[in-house]
């Protein structure tokens, strides 16, 4: 632990004066093969990026933004894609790096991107060419690192990233081994992990080390974490900001309530301002290693946020993979990430706690720029899918009282209510889309990532314009929302606004799209099997939609992964919040019940309805659900279940 001393974050600069790298081939991609080293006369890579996902050089991309951010500093990048893991010759092919190699599974964690909720392995992969599964192993973070191991031996520095990195920082849950598993920094053998958005912790990595550093002493740089010797805490301890201990891996594995409690303490230091470091024992004796999470990187201001933005990516898979078609390149190429962040804190989602509370949102002239750029591309036939981000109304907000903000330990700056130093002015955003739907080319300007309503209700100057301003210019025919559930028990332990605030959002919709002429529908998601939610309040979600004949196709069947708060009541069956226990759904029955309760219009789903139905005293034994929640006269099918029956009609007023 004797590393020099806490330095100073550097800034991502712009690309480099003076000195600079080879001018890129023709194709303007980092090099994916030999002859790209050759075209551009470089001997050897300084730092070699391993991907899980196909390449894909937009800036929507995790891997690609990271190669051209290094790049844009001065330093030789190469990149190997959905490498051959039974072999080590696809990661040798670029040759040994002067710096490091910095591994990411991809843009999806390994496992949510092979299988289901239910456990079933999925057949597709969205980020690989053709969308073909099977490109990437389980658990990929941890295979490359030790194939990297194997291929460059000890004394090349292996960096971890990425989301599947990011969320296994410390001892976790996970759902497909249904155990406590250790830091992916321990089952890995990697010497550093990068969590968070990674561009200012990679850069300050790669010059450290260029300037001759030995990885061992890189024990203090802001959003990484590292495993040291259990050496004691005196060094640790007189970091800027203090230190918490969290309980050991031993202790979270053998009691589900100290892991609850486990749990609470690490996501109260989510915040930027005043995190402490984190440690946290694995193992006892003298194999005891302590995991070293550094206090969070700050957010990239929006003048950085800029420069990342207007890389020179050529927004196109590269051209190795001859045209196949990359399903996850289709669903972004003509959309803007204007944001990164998000200050809901929603339990059951990862980017808070992968991301970051606080929303860093780029410039309206860049965003403008890009648009620009996007609507001279000769494909563009006018249409932009998307300008937003993890939430798209939260663009240019932020904490407006830096004292607040520097002891704040609220999870959500939205829930139970918007806080009063959390700006809500929905005014410039307003003007951007404005701005935005007259740059030339443009013809229809859609935000198709998610909105939060009830942000947008508590602007009380501009939140109905803003509403409107949506409705009328920027919805494809379908607005997707996701109320999650509307029994206040579970949206509670969700930290999602209440169905009056949906019920709300419902009639404003359609009162402006009447008012725009236009027929348009709202399209509500629902999450099946949330901590919380039993069999009763699941049955009380699908009378509201019959009620309101919605007839939901797709429902997210809840899916605990590693890091959110969700999951550590699924594992503990305690909420880390009150310390309460909740009630949870381990058994895989029951969670095909509520998702069918939700998915209640498919005649497949019968069987599954009338038992959740009988367990939850609604119906006798023997009898059937009939027309509106009556029973059925025996033998007789459902109405609403008849095959080939014709669906309702939209509900209107």
């Amino acid at each position: 632990m004797n590393g020099p001393p806490m330095s100073r974050p550097q800034d991502i600069q712009a690309p480099r004066r003076g000195p600079r790298p080879p001018a890129v081939t023709a194709s303007g991609f980092l090099p994916l093969h030999p002859a790209d080293l050759a075209a551009r006369g470089w001997k050897e890579l300084d730092i070699l990026l391993v991907s899980g996902d196909a390449y894909v050089d937009h800036p929507s991309f995790g891997a690609a933004v990271i190669g051209r951010v290094l790049e844009a500093q001065g330093f030789k990048v190469g990149m190997v894609a959905q490498p051959d893991w039974r072999s080590t010759a696809d990661l040798l092919r670029l040759g040994r790096p002067r710096l490091f190699v910095a591994i990411a599974s991809g843009a999806m964690d390994s496992m949510v991107n092979h299988y289901t909720a239910q456990k079933r392995r999925r057949s597709d992969d969205a980020y690989t060419p053709g969308g073909l599964a099977g490109k990437r192993p389980d658990r990929a973070t941890n295979v490359y690192t030790r194939l990297c191991r194997q291929a460059f031996g000890p004394t090349v520095p292996i960096v971890i990233g990425g989301i599947e990195a990011s969320l296994r920082r410390i001892a976790h849950y996970d759902y497909w081994d249904d155990e406590i598993l250790p830091s992916i920094l321990i089952t890995s053998g990697a010497d550093l992990l990068v969590y968070g958005q990674g561009e200012k912790p990679v850069v300050e990595i790669a010059r450290r080390l260029a300037m001759g550093e030995d990885i061992c002493g890189l024990v203090d740089v802001p959003g990484t974490a590292v495993a040291v010797a259990d050496a004691g805490l005196a060094h640790l301890e007189a970091r800027s900001r203090g230190l918490l201990e969290l309980p050991s891996y031993e202790e979270v594995v053998a009691d589900k309530q100290r892991y609850a409690e486990f749990s609470r303490l690490y996501h109260l230091e989510h915040n930027e301002a005043n995190a402490r470091v984190m440690v946290q024992r694995h193992g006892t004796g003298a194999r005891a290693r302590l995991v070293v999470v550094n206090e969070p990187m700050p957010p990239p201001t929006t003048a950085e946020l800029d420069r990342i933005a207007e890389l020179p990516y050529v927004r196109e898979a590269h051209p190795s993979y001859g045209g196949l078609h990359i399903p996850a390149l289709e669903q972004i190429r003509w959309s803007i990430q204007i944001l990164r962040g998000c200050a809901a804190g929603c339990s059951f989602c990862c980017i808070t706690e992968h991301q970051g509370r606080d929303v860093a949102s780029r410039s309206e002239a860049s965003v403008l720029r890009e648009l620009a750029l996007l609507a001279t591309k000769e494909n563009f036939k006018g249409t932009v899918t998307d300008l937003g981000g993890a939430t798209a109304n939260m663009w240019g907000m932020r904490c407006t009282d830096e004292a607040a903000h520097a002891v704040c330990r609220r999870l959500s700056c939205v829930y139970p209510g918007v806080c009063q130093f959390f700006s809500v002015d929905h005014g410039p955003l307003i003007d951007l889309y404005e701005k935005a739907r007259r740059v030339k080319g443009v013809k229809h300007l859609f935000v198709g990532s998610g909105v939060r309503y009830d942000l947008a209700q508590a602007d009380t100057r501009n939140g109905d314009r803003y509403l409107k301003t949506l409705v009328t210019h920027h919805v494809s025919g379908q607005l997707k929302v996701a109320p999650e559930h509307i029994c206040e028990p579970v949206l509670k332990v969700m930290k999602k606004p209440g169905v009056e605030s949906f019920e709300k959002l419902r009639r404003d919709f359609e009162r402006y799209s009447a008012e725009a002429g236009k027929e348009q529908y709202l399209v509500p998601y629902f999450i099946s099997s949330h901590p919380g939610a039993s069999l009763e309040e699941a049955v009380q979600l699908m009378e509201y939609l019959q009620k309101n004949r919605w007839r939901p196709q797709q429902v997210q069947d809840f899916m605990p992964t590693p890091m959110t708060l969700a999951s550590d009541m699924y594992w503990s069956g305690y909420s880390p919040l009150t310390m309460k226990p909740i009630h949870v759904v381990r058994d895989m029955e029951e969670k095909r019940m509520q998702k069918a309760l939700i998915r209640w219009g498919d005649p497949d789903n019968a069987p599954l309805i009338e038992k959740a139905l009988r367990k939850t005293g609604r119906l006798a034994p023997g009898q059937r659900m009939g027309t509106g929640m009556r029973p059925a006269r025996e033998g007789q099918r459902p109405p609403w279940a008849r095959r080939g029956a014709r669906p309702l009609p939209p509900r209107k007023g």
